[in-house]
């Protein structure tokens, strides 16, 4: 697509930019250690349902949205059932369950779900399981497939009474880091002694089952998705020699793991998966998703993103080239800050990492980030910004809540002008991506003018997206 007719407005970018990032589960907690209070969602189930996908992620559900781009939140209960909830609709119901979570079954997929009770095996004992995935087949038979440590676990339930088992879970497949060096634990898959084998999830592609799965743990930057291969939902199962099929180690998207493989408009396939920040503590996440194909093979094929790309449905086969032509203009650039707290410099809103931050001294009335472009002009089309809300303390009261700002771009003329105006915001959005009205630019200007109660507003990422005109 030609540079003079991208349309921003057509775009998204990761991480999502849900609004009420759920409090981290640990931060509720009085005996967990941790950095610092922070906010997280993970492991997201998705459904596309009547034009919509709703969103069902770990700490806090749900979303959805009917425009990719704005995500609306929905509470609903249950709100938060356990990590790694799963949805999945059956017999034109709606089921739902988590981690050591009971069945729940609505007639919508934003509830109210009503306790079904717990799984049972053929002898009726009871059975949790940990990071559980529930899958509907063409045929209406169902099955669900577990697994949160060594190995993934599959059995069909009655399709009738979905909380009873047919026979007892099997074994899928286990951890193998002698063959798979992938799966094994560690920033550089340095450690064979174990790996968290989980987030298992079926997709049915023609006649062909593919159980993804997700190692080596959510804290590692080498979290990553992978899969085996079946002509039957419940094997014998053949390793995905592509594998991992999902995977970035470094920059704003990273630790691409444990997530869905989701149908969306005009038969398009998408992919939804956890991202790490991991500052404040090892599940401190986020969510991203890109588009996703099969090779000649058969095999999957995907890429996580951090740039700009096509929203769903725009064009019609998004895994042979979905980025959207913007790029990033503020990467690594030259920035002057109004004012910096002690190690908290300007430099770290624009250095393509989320374990540092901007943080403006605590005095400073109007706090100001300037990153210069190019002298000779670049045209400013989008921005994502990622907030910190330094001082979150649940326990002491201090809440998230609205970050407000604007956008100022130095014009051709020597003109500052607003390109976007966020200072009457009223939602929470730790992560924001507008398009900005399209201008040539020699600088850039982030102004912030307003922030919650009892926090200090700290700048993870501050992005503008644009082209270079010739």
């Amino acid at each position: 697509m030609k540079r003079d007719v991208i349309d921003a407005e057509k775009t998204y970018c990761n991480p999502i930019p849900l609004p009420d990032y759920p409090i981290g589960r640990d931060c509720l907690l009085t005996d967990t250690p941790f950095r610092c209070d922070y906010r997280e969602t993970a492991d997201p189930t998705v459904l596309w349902e009547d034009g919509k996908w709703y969103l069902y992620p770990s700490c806090g559900m749900a979303y959805w949205t009917e425009d990719f781009t704005t995500w609306h939140h929905q509470p609903m209960e249950p709100y938060d059932c356990g990590y790694a909830p799963t949805v999945v609709k059956h017999r034109g119901r709606f089921y739902l369950t988590a981690s050591g979570a009971p069945l729940y079954v609505s007639d919508s997929p934003l509830g109210p779900f009503h306790e079904r009770g717990r799984f049972l095996r053929p002898n009726g004992e009871e059975y949790a399981c940990g990071d559980p995935m529930l899958f509907s087949d063409e045929d209406g038979r169902l099955y669900l497939y577990a697994g949160c440590g060594g190995g993934i676990t599959g059995v069909e339930l009655d399709a009738a009474d979905p909380r009873r088992m047919l026979t007892e879970p099997q074994t899928m497949f286990t951890m193998d880091t002698q063959n798979h060096p992938w799966e094994r634990i560690g920033d550089f898959n340095q450690d064979p002694s174990y790996s968290w084998t989980e987030g298992a999830w079926l997709h049915r592609q023609g006649d062909t089952y593919y159980l993804i799965y997700s190692a080596p743990g959510t804290q590692w930057v080498t979290y990553a998705m992978g899969a085996y291969k079946s002509r039957s939902p419940l094997g014998p199962w053949e390793y995905m020699e592509s594998s991992p099929f999902l995977s970035r180690r470094h920059g704003i998207v990273r630790a691409t793991g444990h997530g869905c493989v989701v149908k969306g408009p005009r038969d398009t396939l998408w992919v939804f998966y956890t991202c790490l920040v991991g500052y404040g503590g090892m599940f401190e996440r986020r969510c991203g998703f890109d588009a996703l194909g099969f090779d000649e093979n058969g095999d999957i094929v995907a890429a996580p993103s951090e740039i700009p790309q096509w929203i769903p449905g725009y064009i019609s086969d998004p895994h042979r080239g979905n980025n959207a032509g913007l790029l990033p203009l503020t990467q690594h650039a030259r920035v002057c800050e109004s004012s910096a707290a002690a190690g908290r410099d300007g430099l770290y809103a624009c250095d393509d990492s989320l374990l540092t931050w901007w943080q403006p001294a605590a005095d400073d009335p109007a706090p100001t980030l300037t990153v210069d472009l190019s002298d000779h002009g670049l045209t400013v089309r989008a921005m994502r910004l990622m907030w910190r809300d330094v001082g979150l303390d649940v326990k002491r009261g201090v809440m998230p809540g609205p970050f407000r700002y604007r956008v100022e771009a130095l014009s051709m003329d020597g003109d500052w002008v607003c390109v976007l105006d966020r200072t009457d915001n009223a939602e929470d959005l730790l992560i924001d991506y507008r398009p900005l009205q399209t201008m040539k630019a020699t600088k850039v200007r982030l102004c912030v003018t307003g922030h919650p109660v009892g926090i200090q507003p700290g700048v993870m990422n501050f992005t503008v997206f644009g082209t270079a005109e010739e």
